[in-house]
């Protein structure tokens, strides 16, 4: 229990400094931003069914206007961002605060690990700078938005922690929580948890303790309980929803694996190259240079444990992703936390050997111009990329248009959506704006319209075919949108 009497007013000071260092990549500019067109709009529509009728949403075509596209995502993720929208309505905040939220319990996990079992909150501090100046972590898809990779990470990062802090101390409740986070993990991504394990396997081997982790009757009712669980749920969805697995298996898991699913085809290098290039960058070519000092003599022997396991689980898994034929960026990004727990470690005992006890002008010059660096750099262009960050595909625009036009036109409650593409993005906006105010959106892609209807269309070759095929008069324009009444068939 924090005695609140005994915080000096520097550690105030450097807490509140933390918090704002944190309010930009986590809160600043959220919702600004339309839901996003495919994996979040998917999630998106995933969540709002269940949130509507309380079940699985097994095919998107149970929405009119929408094409065959079987579910096979596991719900346990979803199910908190489900709990979200009881609270706070159908909003893409909803969508995308629990992820945040999910983040920063990983954080604050992470600081107080640092504090009390590597005796120096610094660690903790470094790591969630790291990773909030990865450009991996706040890019499109991860943190900022209702997608469901920023979570996974999370688990399975407390996954790592946890079943190190067990094979070190036996510590049952830390089997506990590698147990729950694994679980979470599982019922999140499905097998691609697993893809951790070979690297904590291969760590066990080599700290020669094996025969002790097999010969433990609780870390076999771990496995037993997480198996049964996974085993449980896949059970009933294929009972529900005959065909879940063998779609589920040839699309979602080995499908992807084997063959490069819509066209998201890279050679081996691909995930090297991301990260080292685009999603890790510097802190790409520190990991290596951090693992440097397990040859030091003067290396904490706990946290030489501790990044040795750290990067047996990096690598082994940057391996087993780059010979997967399916290649996303942010199959790679899974690694970031590791890297940056490894860098942190690092940074912490260069200081603390080496740097402490030098002249003054040395311990603080040199930690001030690395600070610049490595982190207010990153920083800056992160808030750069935040602040700079747009709509990017005319689907999106949909939610944009529908949300103004209920403020400056609230009459105008009955029209139909012309969208050809799988509008996933546009069928939310829908959706909500029925359940919520009680429009009467109609979901239209194959340009069939009769007089007199009211069309929105924010699609460029959609408003094209218009022009091309009808007479219609333009009511209210909105970022290359148009909302138009038809006249009549040329």
């Amino acid at each position: 229990m924090i005695n609140f009497k005994y915080i000096s007013y520097q550690t105030i000071a450097w807490a509140i400094l933390f918090i704002g260092v944190m309010y930009f990549p986590l809160v600043h500019y959220i919702d600004h931003l339309p839901l996003r067109w495919w994996d979040e709009s998917l999630f998106g529509m995933r969540a709002l069914h269940m949130h509507t009728t309380g079940e699985y949403m097994s095919d998107f075509q149970l929405y009119d206007g929408l094409h065959a596209h079987r579910n096979t995502k596991m719900p346990f993720t979803t199910i908190i961002q489900v709990l979200f929208m009881k609270v706070m309505g159908i909003k893409v905040l909803a969508l995308r605060l629990p992820v945040v939220l999910i983040f920063a319990a990983t954080v604050a996990f992470t600081l107080r690990y640092a504090r009390k079992h590597l005796s120096a909150i610094s660690i903790g501090v470094l790591f969630a700078i790291i990773m909030v100046c990865s450009p991996g972590i706040v890019r499109e898809h991860i943190l900022r938005t209702g997608d469901q990779d920023m979570p996974f990470i999370c688990y399975l990062f407390v996954m790592v922690i946890s079943y190190f802090e067990y094979l070190e101390k036996g510590n049952k409740k830390y089997l506990l929580l590698f147990a729950l986070s694994i679980s979470a993990a599982l019922l999140t991504k499905n097998l691609l948890a697993g893809a951790f394990l070979p690297g904590l396997l291969l760590y066990t081997i080599f700290n020669k303790k094996l025969i002790k982790v097999l010969s433990d009757r609780y870390i076999w009712m771990a496995i037993v309980s997480v198996v049964s669980l996974f085993a449980l749920v896949i059970f009933y969805l294929e009972n529900t929803y005959p065909g879940f697995v063998d779609r589920m298996w040839g699309y979602e898991l080995m499908g992807r694996y084997t063959d490069a699913k819509d066209g998201h085809r890279g050679n081996f290098n691909f995930f090297f190259n991301d990260l080292a290039f685009a999603s890790f960058k510097i802190y790409f070519w520190l990991v290596p240079l951090s693992l440097l000092l397990l040859f030091s003599k003067r290396m904490n022997t706990f946290h030489m444990r501790l990044m040795t396991c750290l990067a047996s689980v990096y690598f082994s898994y940057l391996i087993i992703i780059s010979f997967a034929e399916t290649k996303l960026f942010w199959y790679g990004i899974p690694i970031i936390p590791l890297g940056a727990m490894i860098i942190a470690i690092a940074v912490q005992h260069i200081y603390k050997e080496y740097l402490s006890s030098q002249k003054i002008a040395i311990r603080y010059g040199l930690p001030i111009v690395f600070g610049v660096i490595f982190f207010v750099m990153p920083y800056m262009d992160m808030i750069s990329y935040i602040r700079k960050s747009k709509v990017e595909f005319q689907e999106e625009k949909f939610g944009m248009f529908i949300e103004k036009m209920s403020v400056d036109y609230p009459s105008h409650t009955t029209y139909t959506l012309a969208n050809k593409e799988f509008g996933t993005a546009t069928m939310w906006y829908k959706e909500k704006y029925r359940i919520e105010k009680g429009y009467q959106l109609k979901y239209e892609d194959n340009n069939q319209f009769s007089d007199g209807e009211l069309v929105m269309t924010c699609l460029n070759d959609m408003g094209a075919q218009l022009h091309e095929k009808y007479n219609y008069e333009v009511w209210h324009e909105y970022e290359g949108c148009k909302f138009v009444i038809i006249l009549n068939e040329k």
